[in-house]
């Protein structure tokens, strides 16, 4: 029978610190979601002084990442070539977040654990939060 894989606890939180560290290393505040391979929230966390909208959308990013095993800009740039919908990704369209800062989250064998979620401080800077924050964690955001 074969194995579920997901993320842990203690992971989420190794790459939570990672994701805060970058983020104050660079003065800029944020909210970040973690969630496991079902997208389930494992911690979550707004930074002082962010829209409080933000937390959603961070939790939105995560799940569809984990959801999918794909970022949320791969995931944007898949529907905007008319290759995929959010239906046949398994996104409800009412939740769909066609904003980059979402990351999956792989272990170094290829599984797919979860999802990460950055919101606020602009599009690449949310991914490139996102992307350090799993890598400097020991994780992978690609198969």
């Amino acid at each position: 029978m074969g194995q579920i894989f997901s993320l842990t606890a203690k992971e989420a939180r190794k790459i939570m610190d990672a994701a805060v560290q970058t983020l104050e290393t660079q003065f800029i505040a944020a909210s970040v979601c973690l969630v496991n391979r079902d997208g389930t929230i494992i911690v979550s966390l707004m930074m002082d002084g962010v829209r409080p909208h933000t937390a959603n959308v961070a939790r939105l990013k995560a799940q569809q990442s984990a959801l999918t095993g794909k970022s949320t800009l791969d995931i944007r740039d898949e529907i905007a070539a008319g290759k995929k919908t959010a239906e046949i990704l398994g996104i409800p369209a009412n939740e769909l977040i066609c904003w980059a800062g979402g990351m999956p989250i792989y272990d170094k064998e290829g599984n797919l654990l979860g999802g990460i979620g950055v919101s606020e401080p602009g599009e690449m800077t949310e991914e490139m939060v996102a992307e350090n924050a799993v890598c400097k964690a020991g994780f992978d955001v690609k198969k």
